[in-house]
């Protein structure tokens, strides 16, 4: 080859070796570019990079605890628990037991101990069988009889005053005072006193109601039926009405009144201020009465 194209040929072979030393050195570059992309990641993440000052809050206050107070001891699950016991009512208190109808004389009397009850009081409690006498009494008025022999206070010995006009006869006003004494004797008795006092002993009039032929429940009917009798006296003015003369005691002319039974008409003979405070007794007598009877049944 002549030296003409030997120079021809060099010249041809210089522009490879440019564009290769050309690709060579822009892999470089780019190479460079992404270590250092790399590294600049490493150091911000890492922090060695300084950021921006971080802005610390301040921690919210937090309020004091209190202390718990100390666990009580526990005690060992081998002792038992303790047992409450049974509410257990306080014994209701004792109440004497009845006597027997036979001996109940002395203790009616120490019921009666401390009511005021009069001479007339006293002396009916003097005589024994006090209980049976005082069923009896209850009986006969309740059948409309006056039970004289029973009654504390005796009959008025006087003889029924008339006034005797030559036209009629009617029945002496005057007389009406020989029943002040029994009609004050009533009015001064303390009836609520005297029958709690006889309630207590309550089977034993029912008991000797019984000896009557009675049923002896029947007893606490006998005593209201007693008292309603005696309210249901009519009102009537005796001095008004004429009397006729039968065999040797008087009567009412007027047969209205004669049909009364004769513990009313005995009332009406009391006079009309004594018949209305007997009546009025009678009256508080059945009120109270009916209370006890539903307090005690």
């Amino acid at each position: 080859m002549s030296a003409k194209d030997k120079k021809a040929a060099g010249n041809s072979n210089r522009p490879n070796a440019q564009c290769q030393r050309g690709v060579s050195r822009a892999q470089q570059l780019l190479m460079v570019a992404l270590a250092c992309i790399v590294i600049a990641g490493v150091v911000i993440l890492s922090g060695i990079w300084p950021q921006e000052e971080a802005v610390i809050a301040e921690p919210a206050p937090v309020a004091p605890t209190l202390a718990a107070p100390p666990a009580e001891d526990t005690p060992p699950s081998s002792l038992p628990e303790p047992v409450t016991p049974a509410f257990i009512p306080p014994p209701e208190p004792a109440v004497d037991p009845l006597p027997s109808l036979f001996e109940s004389d002395d203790p009616v009397r120490d019921a009666l101990a401390d009511i005021p009850l009069g001479t007339a009081g006293q002396q009916y409690l003097m005589p024994s069988n006090i209980i049976e006498r005082s069923a009896s009494l209850i009986y006969l008025t309740a059948q409309g009889d006056v039970p004289y022999k029973l009654v504390p206070i005796a009959r008025p010995k006087a003889k029924f005053p008339i006034v005797d006009d030559g036209t009629q006869v009617v029945a002496d006003p005057d007389g009406f005072t020989r029943y002040d004494p029994i009609t004050r004797w009533i009015e001064s008795l303390d009836a609520a006193a005297l029958l709690d006092a006889f309630a207590g002993f309550l089977p034993l009039f029912r008991e000797a109601w019984g000896f009557y032929g009675e049923d002896p429940s029947y007893f606490d009917l006998a005593v209201i039926e007693t008292l309603d009798t005696i309210i249901a006296t009519p009102e009537i003015d005796i001095t008004e009405e004429r009397l006729i003369r039968k065999e040797a005691v008087w009567i009412y002319e007027n047969p209205a009144i004669e049909s009364l039974a004769p513990v009313q008409k005995q009332i009406l003979r009391m006079g009309p201020r004594n018949a209305s405070a007997v009546k009025q007794k009678a009256i508080q007598g059945r009120a109270l009465w009916l209370t006890i009877l539903a307090e005690r049944g």
